[in-house]
């Protein structure tokens, strides 16, 4: 039997070897095994391994920042002289990538600024934009994720694809701490903003799924049957899923017997301060109760129709309807045998 063995796994073995060397590495000894063990790891990976990277490489924070700022600055210098698209160039711009997903990590070190600072900047490449807007949503407070929120979803959008804040968004809510109300909410209230002034069918359906998910209030809000109705209208999309999600949210927010009712006004959110204490009855305005999606739900089927599932359930009778009379035909032919036989005797 073939046996699998995860990437973490090699990657802990392979430091768990090296240990009794790696305490009090120097810089570019530890510059040059962060490039050969950690770059090549998967995304999801290499967020899991900072931990038992930097405990089995004996290194402190401020060594492995200034290393992988070191790896930063020097990618970024050969990618102003390479070729776009090269394997060369994209092998640079991995490994900015992979320092901008580290950086969150650091908890006594400021980086705040450094990432809003490169995911605003558009003369950076859109895929590290992304990696560094994700990256400051970890660490940043409950005003602070409003405002880039805002900023990226209801402001200007040049060059940030919102499909992915949206993505970003949802993923720091929910591994945010039920603690940490303020910054669920401040990501709720910007979502809802976001909402209410997207333009198209598809960003809106997605932000739109986000949002029922996480807020009933949301769900079954005034606001929420008006946008769903608005883009009802719109012609159909090529996307898989949109317009069957479209067509079956809004056959359940029409028949809601009372709906609720949430704020999508940018101004009025950009005023208020979420790291301040806000009123009880505010709670409401900004999205509810708030729960944490479960697994199931959001891998649960998407864009079931009525109309798809109604032929189906005609043809399943058609199907009973048809057996059924086979086995009366085939029951008379057996009697009429049967009478025959017992006649010629």
């Amino acid at each position: 039997m073939r046996m699998h063995i995860s990437s973490p796994f090699i990657f802990f073995l392979l430091f768990s070897i090296a240990v009794p060397a790696s305490a009090g590495m120097s810089d570019s000894e530890l510059k040059g095994r962060m490039i050969d063990s950690y770059f090549y790891t998967g995304e999801g990976e290499s967020w899991q391994e900072f931990k038992h990277f930097k405990e089995l490489s004996a290194v402190t924070d401020e060594q492995l920042h200034r290393v992988l700022m070191e790896i930063y600055r020097e990618a970024e210098d050969k990618l102003q002289t390479l070729t776009p698209d090269t394997e060369e160039w994209n092998y640079n711009l991995g490994l900015v990538d992979g320092v901008i997903r580290w950086l969150p990590k650091f908890k006594g070190i400021p980086v705040k600024d450094f990432l809003l600072a490169y995911a605003t900047s558009e003369e950076k490449h859109r895929h590290t934009r992304q990696a560094a807007i994700r990256s400051y949503l970890r660490v940043a407070d409950a005003e602070e994720t409003k405002d880039v929120l805002l900023r990226f979803l209801a402001g200007d959008r040049r060059g940030v694809d919102p499909l992915s804040v949206y993505e970003h968004a949802a993923e720091t809510y929910d591994h945010t701490p039920p603690e940490d109300e303020a910054k669920r909410r401040a990501i709720i209230a910007a979502l809802m903003v976001a909402a209410a002034r997207e333009e198209g069918k598809i960003g809106f359906v997605e932000v739109d799924r986000i949002l029922a998910m996480r807020s009933d209030t949301y769900r079954r809000s005034h606001e929420r049957l008006a946008m769903l109705e608005h883009h009802s209208l719109e012609p159909p999309t090529k996307n898989l899923y949109t317009d069957a999600d479209l067509k079956a949210a809004l056959a359940e927010s029409r028949n809601y017997r009372s709906h609720t009712s949430v704020n999508t006004n940018a101004a009025m959110l950009q005023a208020i301060d979420f790291n301040e204490e806000r009123p009880a009855d505010d709670a409401e305005t900004w999205g509810g109760k708030l729960v944490i999606p479960s697994q199931e739900a959001m891998l649960a089927p998407r864009g079931v129709q009525p109309e798809i599932a109604e032929p189906q359930v005609r043809s399943g009778r058609w199907r009973v309807a048809s057996l059924g009379g086979l086995a009366v035909v085939v029951t008379a032919f057996v009697l009429f045998i049967l009478h025959r036989k017992a006649g010629g005797k």
